[in-house]
């Protein structure tokens, strides 16, 4: 049972869970901050079992062997699920908390911010009508857009190959 525990782990899956029906802009952050530090747990205790040789050196029957084959394709199944997790996880607090000035106008172009969709960079911020921000307020303007954007329609917003925004 300590097998199917581990695998089937109940924090890893609310965690999840709770970020996936996320409504609360304020707790997307927190949410996935949580989220990273379990699926790293949950890989670390895996990481264990799949360390574990002694599993095989015990079992020479046949149907002791593929039992325990069976295992190893289940840890590393849950690794490599784990691992696909863990990556998408961190983009999108990356997404959510490494914008720069750039990808700020380009979140407050995408959501057409305070009604104005054609922000450009200006010296020392951005600028779209008689609106003006600093660098420093528009990041934190978009990372607020941006939580609010993923609480309310799971809408992410990645960097592409190029190292710019890109919504997801």
């Amino acid at each position: 049972m300590l097998f199917v525990n581990l695998l089937v782990n109940e924090k890893l899956l609310d965690a999840e869970a709770a970020l996936s029906r996320v409504a609360e802009p304020t707790s997307v952050i927190e949410l996935c901050r949580s989220y990273l530090a379990l699926l790293s747990d949950y890989r670390d205790e895996l990481g264990k079992l799949r360390e574990d040789r002694a599993m095989a050196a015990r079992h020479t029957s046949p149907l002791a062997r593929e039992l325990t084959e069976q295992v190893r394709r289940a840890i590393r199944t849950a690794v490599e699920v784990t691992t696909r997790e863990r990556n998408h996880a961190e983009r999108l607090l990356e997404s959510l908390t490494a914008i720069s000035g750039y990808e700020a106008m380009e979140t407050f172009n995408q959501l057409s911010f305070k009604g104005f969709s054609d922000w450009e960079i200006r010296s020392g911020g951005v600028r779209a009508g008689d609106q003006f921000m600093t660098i420093d307020e528009s990041v934190a303007a978009a990372r607020e857009l941006r939580c609010a954007e993923y609480a309310s329609t799971k809408r992410t917003f990645f960097r592409d190959h190029n190292g710019t925004a890109a919504a997801a």
